[in-house]
């Protein structure tokens, strides 16, 4: 299977391996805050690398480190089925390696999720730490669809206790059957909350628009998403 090629370029950025994680690194060697990307379930493993070395996580990683952030993608599904409790245990191992090393502003953090990994974002929207900056959301799975099954907090519930938090959500208009209804609700609940939910749509996008979907409106809206979540965590 031919991996897709990203929507925006691919900036040379120095890269380095810590704790298990490939770190995108900024220019500036000064503490810089980070963005982890959480890679959607279920996908196909057989035969393919890890999503950490897909396409579309190399370009949003470079892409956030040329905005001045470290970023990392956490594979924390290597044979792509969703277990909410290795993803977990996987999420909450890279959280606290990024946290520790040393060009990363420990305090200043940003936690992206894709497609099926969702209902991962839950307990982080319900009780966010301290140190979260932002949480992004790309053609989210919000509930339960055919393939994921939201267990434990739903991400509608828990939306409403991110008040004060950033929220960038992106959303395509040509979004998968089973998955469009679960977003609506999401974002009545945020908006209901007084919650800072940004919504950055591309009304003819695909889910996976950002490497199916070679135009300019997908690289607006890919573009709108990075710097908004860049945003967030260097404010």
């Amino acid at each position: 299977m031919a991996d897709p090629a990203f929507v925006l370029p691919t900036p040379d950025v120095a890269r380095t391996t810590h704790e298990g994680l490939e770190l995108y690194l900024p220019t500036s060697t000064e503490p810089a805050p980070a963005v982890l990307l959480i890679h959607g379930v279920p996908y196909s493993a057989e035969g393919r690398p890890l999503p950490s070395a897909w396409n579309i996580y190399q370009g949003y990683a470079s892409q956030l480190a040329d905005r001045g952030c470290v970023a990392a993608a956490v594979d924390h599904s290597p044979d792509g089925r969703p277990d909410d409790e290795r993803s977990n245990a996987a999420l909450a191992k890279a959280i606290a390696a990024v946290r520790a090393y040393p060009r990363v502003d420990g305090g200043r953090l940003a936690l992206w999720f894709f497609s099926g990994s969702g209902p991962l974002a839950a307990p982080f929207l319900q009780n966010p730490p301290e140190w979260l900056r932002c949480v992004a959301l790309t053609y989210p799975v919000l509930g339960d669809t055919e393939l994921v099954t939201v267990r434990g907090v739903h991400p509608v519930e828990a939306v409403k206790g991110a008040r004060g938090l950033s929220v960038v959500m992106t959303v395509v208009g040509h979004e998968l059957a089973d998955v469009a209804p679960t977003q609506p609700p999401f974002i009545d609940a945020a908006r209901a909350a007084g919650v800072r939910l940004e919504v950055i749509e591309a009304p003819n996008g695909r889910h996976g628009f950002d490497v199916l979907d070679h135009t300019d409106e997908s690289r607006q809206a890919v573009g709108s998403a990075l710097a908004a979540v860049s945003a967030s965590v260097h404010a």
